[in-house]
């Protein structure tokens, strides 16, 4: 497979895992980029030993994770400055989580969109360990497992880490049951 056709059947899938790890469209563009560029001065190491899609999101899940790292200080200092309404209230969230072909009456998509800029809105506070995981088995459907092979930390590890993030979405998002 060439890079060309790589980058053309997986681009968007990177772009919106990026995406949910950050929640920032222009970090997520920017490490899609950076992504695709590793992809591109390695691909003649890819073994062909597992699918050509398992490599390229392990390489992901490796550079977003470092950036998570890396900017871990930053991303939670500005988050912290932000004003939940401020976050809430972006054009990003509407645009990005709008995921079902469906046609659905207006009120309804309406609600769906503002429902999931509180969800998203409290998903992006986790801290990214939990965070991680979290959006790995709830968005992206890979198991408990998967997320320990992928993360290569243990079972239990993964197991913690989703449990503290749904106690904290729970706490979170109580308040907001009538509400949403």
């Amino acid at each position: 497979m060439s890079f060309e056709e790589i980058y053309k059947e997986y681009a968007e899938n990177i772009l919106n895992l990026a995406y949910k790890m950050t929640g920032r469209e222009d970090v997520a563009r920017d490490l899609t980029q950076d992504i695709f560029l590793k992809v591109y001065q390695n691909l003649d190491s890819f073994r062909g030993q597992s699918r050509i899609y398992t490599w390229l999101y392990r390489i992901s899940l490796n550079h977003i994770i470092n950036y998570l790292k890396k900017e871990k200080r930053y991303r939670w200092i500005e988050l912290l400055d932000t004003k939940v309404n401020e976050a809430l209230e972006s054009d990003d969230f509407e645009s990005k989580f709008n995921l079902h072909s469906n046609p659905m009456p207006p009120d309804k998509e309406i609600e769906k969109t503002e429902r999931e800029k509180i969800v998203w809105g409290f998903i992006l506070q986790l801290p990214p360990k939990q965070r991680v995981p979290f959006v790995l088995h709830r968005y992206e459907g890979l198991s408990y497992q998967e997320i320990a092979d992928q993360l290569q930390i243990s079972l239990s590890n993964v197991e913690s880490r989703i449990h503290r993030a749904k106690k904290f979405l729970i706490n979170k998002l109580t308040p907001w049951v009538d509400k949403i």
